[in-house]
């Protein structure tokens, strides 16, 4: 009786790892596509027009995690946030911007970035650093004809074994002038719930500053509930504001793990900026503006 109790317990036991096991991963790869529009409206004493431009954008990217990621300690979208995982990330993008669609004379525009996200986290016993994360990030835009290249480096720590607080630092520097330094903070914190599931809150602030112009100001609000360890829901604020002149974004998404190893992920997002009013000689009015973004993706874990 006890050989057959000891030969059942250790099957239980060597199931139970190999099924762990298995949830684990080491790499992602993904895809998505994302489609924008914006619209424009001119309203004047001169008369009224409408015009919209749309761009479509394809994605692909790989992360490859320096050790296994435990998928045990929450939602299986914040797995690599929860185990202090570094990391290594490649991504590119193509897209191409309808201006076709406003005037006839005019061609498409394309454009392609390509982008490489890094982060290390300082873990150990007993270590002074432990705990401790650096983000180096670096990013190559060619829309058109110019060339922009924008470097980010951010030093962080977790505060609490979910709660990061990270300080930033960009440049971007533009082929044909307008370079530009900014400064940003970022505080993230999840709480974990009975069901495998969470709640995830993010926050952000930041400048720009601009040479012969007045900083750009920014800041963002964010939660995604997950009401269980596969299906999580977020929503999210944000405000960009330059001498007066305001951008009002929302966004909503929706993640949701099909299996432990395989996502698909959904957001719409909404740009408002201030109207932009106008008078000349003997015409006045306004153009008021709005950019809807859509995106789709997907993500295999092995």
């Amino acid at each position: 009786m006890f050989k057959q109790t000891a030969l059942v317990a250790g099957l239980g036991l060597a199931l139970s790892v190999t099924a762990h096991a298995a949830a684990d991963y080491q790499w992602e790869l993904g895809a998505g596509y994302t489609n924008s529009t914006l619209d424009a409206d001119l309203k004047s004493t001169a008369g009224n027009k409408s015009e919209n431009i749309d761009s479509d954008i394809g994605t692909v990217e790989g992360t490859w995690y320096m050790k296994p990621v435990d998928t045990s300690k929450g939602p299986l979208a914040e797995a690599a946030f929860l185990d202090h995982a570094s990391s290594i990330n490649l991504a590119y993008t193509d897209g191409e911007v309808d201006l076709n669609s406003i005037n006839s004379d005019l061609n498409d525009k394309d454009g392609q970035t390509y982008a490489i996200n890094t982060r290390y986290v300082a873990e150990g016993p007993g270590w002074q650093l432990s705990g401790v994360l650096v983000d180096l990030n670096y990013l190559r835009s060619e829309p058109g004809d110019r060339n922009i290249d924008t470097y980010n480096i951010g030093i962080g720590k977790y505060l609490t074994k979910k709660t990061t607080l990270v300080l930033n630092y960009q440049q971007v520097n533009v082929n044909n002038g307008g370079d530009t330094d900014g400064y940003s903070v970022d505080l993230e914190h999840l709480w974990n719930l009975s069901n495998g599931g969470g709640f995830k809150a993010t926050a952000s602030a930041g400048k720009v500053v601009v040479k012969d112009a007045d900083d750009v100001e920014s800041y963002a609000l964010g939660g995604t509930w997950y009401i269980n360890k596969n299906l999580g829901f977020g929503a999210g604020y944000s405000n960009t504001s330059q001498n007066g002149f305001e951008v009002d974004g929302f966004d909503v998404s929706a993640q949701w793990f099909v299996t432990e190893k395989i996502e698909l992920a959904l957001s719409y997002s909404q740009l408002n900026p201030d109207d932009v009013k106008f008078n000349y000689e003997d015409v006045s009015g306004k153009i008021e503006l709005q950019n809807d973004i859509y995106s789709l993706g997907a993500l295999v874990r092995f």
